[in-house]
């Protein structure tokens, strides 16, 4: 009976050992590199997107994500004769600064609280589109050239789980609001069209971004996958 209280007390000073080496070499890595799964994939505005975090005290990070995309760098899910999200002179840049708190230690997964800020020009020139102006109504045109602004704020819950000691596997989810202004210049061949009676609001925002023009402030939802390395 002594010998073996004896091996369970051995194997759990080894066990808090280990734990504890793991915990502090996870502590001494202060900076993580983000690379995006989802943002050159499984989006309507493709693009590549990098990130940088650093933990500047105990439980605080602070982070940056920036990203850019075009037509000629496009591998996503739209791509192919029949898309109509984006077009040869597509150009979209993005930039989100983010504060993060860390509310456990563990040092098999990281769980974060965050808050970020983002901002998104998205360009191009649209072919045989339409658009409208928010009345029951709505224009045809040949060509036209279009710019998105997007900008808003997250609260985003964000895990990390680690596959080796420094590299691992980040997801992201959040709510927050968003402010998307877009406009369309240079219209050529404008029809105007009825669209009485035609009710297609889109709470979020999401589909409708490349035909409603001017201003509009409405709930945003964010979720990401992100692979993750840790230095």
């Amino acid at each position: 009976m002594k010998c073996k209280l004896l091996l369970l007390v051995i194997m759990l000073t080894a066990f808090i050992k280990v734990e504890g080496q793991d915990t502090l070499q996870h502590e001494n890595l202060k900076s993580v590199v983000t690379l995006s799964l989802l943002s050159p994939t499984i989006t309507y505005a493709p693009r590549y997107n990098a990130g940088y975090m650093y933990r500047f005290a105990n439980r605080w990070w602070a982070g940056i994500e920036a990203g850019y995309g075009n037509d000629a760098t496009a591998i996503n899910m739209t791509q192919g004769a029949d898309n109509e999200f984006f077009f040869d002179r597509y150009k979209l840049f993005e930039i989100r600064p983010e504060i993060f708190y860390s509310l456990r230690n563990n040092p098999k997964i990281k769980h974060l609280v965050s808050a970020e800020y983002f901002y998104i020009r998205h360009t191009d020139t649209q072919i045989k589109n339409i658009y409208n102006t928010g009345g029951p109504f709505e224009y045809r045109f040949e060509s036209a050239d279009y710019k998105r602004i997007k900008t808003g704020i997250n609260i985003n819950y964000t895990l990390l789980f680690y596959f080796t000691e420094k590299f691992g596997l980040l997801t992201k989810t959040g709510f927050g609001i968003k402010r998307r202004d877009v406009s369309y210049t240079n219209v050529k061949n404008p029809v105007y069209i009825d669209t009485s009676g035609n009710d297609d609001e889109d709470w979020f925002g999401i589909y409708n971004y490349l035909e409603d023009a001017g201003t509009k402030t409405n709930a945003n939802f964010n979720f990401d996958l992100k692979l993750f390395y840790r230095f």
